[in-house]
């Protein structure tokens, strides 16, 4: 459509210049003595329309010959920067499907002939975590030296980087300086934070982990279940460093009850209690924790069962008692059995023992059982039985591969 209405114009405007050709029959002197030229008026605008176009192309040429030099240096100046974006982009592929020495020499490549602040910053940290990945470290820190002559606004990501990078090389203490650098830019960074997290964890600062795990817990910055594994090793860390039962169980108080029902950390504080001679105490805590069906699992009551010996006598008649209101509820727990079992056996309740103790291995047979058995009926004198069930302990660790 445009074509044709420039075609329509064209011929319009030709038809106006032969018309006005036509009317106009005027003429032009030029007199330099001794001469005189007369010509047409018509030949006159052609002529001046003409020479206008001439001086104009002259001058566009001159211009374009004068400019050249430059033109070419700023082409050959594109043609490098494309060069440095498609090295930019290998090195970024490469890094992802784990080729990291192709990676390394891309991004140095891309370096070479790129001037953009955010692409030479993106070129070194792709380099710098290349080597790392090489555990070539020298090269990785010198890469991120680099980064220092680029703009403040692009220092958070190297900060966050570099402390990735040494938490990963197992140097938390620059891994944490370099988080503290990156915290002093954006303070509540949830990165930063996350990664705090796991550096003071590495360098066992309990209260510093209990701190900020709760800190991210608000911002909803991490799963309930990861904030569960992550104060349960800081209180596993604050365990670690105490001497004995009285401290266990002074520290003990001043764990928040939904905390202290913790399995895992319920298991370690058992084990410590009961090696500081409190096996009491630590029957005690496992009652609490079995009681909520929640945390009740069948390692802590292994740990109640293994524990028996070394409970008093008052401890264990209460722990039978207990247990058998639990069995109500789950009256095929293996486990609790077995723990039953064990209770009435170092209570000499040879009827009570041997039911509990039977009824366990009917449901899951296991060594521990048989050999409860076994000591059992020696200790009533029944050798046939107790023979009886050494052999069965065998023939089950035979099919167990033990």
């Amino acid at each position: 459509m445009k074509f044709v209405l420039w075609i329509t114009g064209l011929f319009v405007l030709a038809v106006l210049v032969g018309l006005a050709a036509t009317v106009n029959d005027g003429y032009a002197i030029f007199y330099l003595p001794p001469w005189r030229v007369e010509f047409s008026f018509n030949l006159l605008i052609v002529a001046t329309i003409a020479l206008i176009a001439a001086t104009y192309g002259i001058l566009r040429l001159l211009s374009v010959a004068v400019g050249l030099p430059a033109e070419v240096r700023r082409f050959q100046r594109q043609k490098q920067l494309r060069q440095a974006r498609h090295a930019l982009r290998d090195a970024g592929v490469a890094f992802f499907e784990g080729r990291f020495q192709k990676a390394e020499r891309a991004a140095l490549k891309s370096l070479d002939n790129e001037q953009a602040s955010e692409n030479k910053a993106l070129a070194l940290l792709i380099a710098a975590r290349s080597a790392s990945a090489q555990h070539d470290y020298d090269k990785r820190d010198e890469y991120l030296a680099g980064l220092d002559a680029l703009p403040e606004s692009l220092q958070l990501a190297r900060h966050i980087q570099e402390a990735d990078l040494r938490l990963d090389a197992k140097d938390p203490l620059g891994a944490l300086a370099a988080v503290e650098r990156a915290r002093s830019i954006s303070p509540n960074l949830t990165n930063a934070l996350r990664l705090e997290l796991k550096i003071r964890l590495q360098l066992k600062q309990p209260d510093a982990v209990l701190a900020l795990t709760e800190k991210l817990l608000k911002a909803e910055a991490l799963e309930p279940e990861q904030a569960r594994r992550y104060r349960q090793a800081a209180y596993s860390q604050q365990l670690d460093t105490l001497i004995n039962g009285a401290e266990i169980l002074d520290w003990l108080r001043k764990v928040p009850e939904t905390e202290r029902k913790l399995p895992g950390l319920v298991s370690r504080v058992v084990d410590r209690l009961a090696d500081a001679g409190e096996a009491d105490q630590a029957a005690t805590l496992l009652a609490e924790a079995l009681a909520d069906e929640d945390s009740a699992t069948p390692e802590l009551t292994r740990e109640l069962a293994q524990l028996a010996d070394a409970l008093s006598e008052t401890r264990r008649l209460a722990l039978l008692k207990t247990g058998e209101e639990w069995l109500k509820g789950r009256p095929r727990d293996y486990m609790l059995l077995l723990a039953l079992g064990r209770l009435a056996l170092c209570q000499q309740l040879w009827g009570k023992a041997q039911s509990y103790l039977e009824a366990s291995l009917s449901i899951q047979p296991t060594l521990i059982a048989h050999a409860e058995l076994v000591r059992l009926f020696q200790q009533i004198g029944k050798e046939e039985e107790a023979a009886q069930h050494y052999r069965d302990s065998l023939e089950l660790a035979l099919s167990l591969g033990l």
